[in-house]
């Protein structure tokens, strides 16, 4: 191997390790299985059909963000 390349892979290789690490770390507190998806009028599915699929009652937005209405605790009534 050159000598030359020695220190540009070394920087190479210590830069994608260090945003694979800090990538996933990022994601792991943004995600909120309540809020799943995106306000837009061109997403697809919108808010409300995307909650209804996932088994929640109602949706609505938090800025672009489209969040679920969390299911009832309640037994339902008989």
């Amino acid at each position: 191997m050159n000598s030359r390349r020695s220190p540009y892979v070394i920087m190479a290789v210590s830069i994608i390790v260090m945003l694979f690490t800090t990538g996933s770390e990022a994601r792991a507190e943004i995600y909120d299985p309540k809020c799943p998806g995106v306000c837009s009028p061109v997403a697809v599915p919108d808010c409300k059909t995307l909650c209804a699929n996932l088994g929640f009652p109602g949706s609505y937005c938090k800025g672009l963000t489209c969040c679920c209405k969390p299911k009832s605790s309640k037994p339902p009534l008989s």
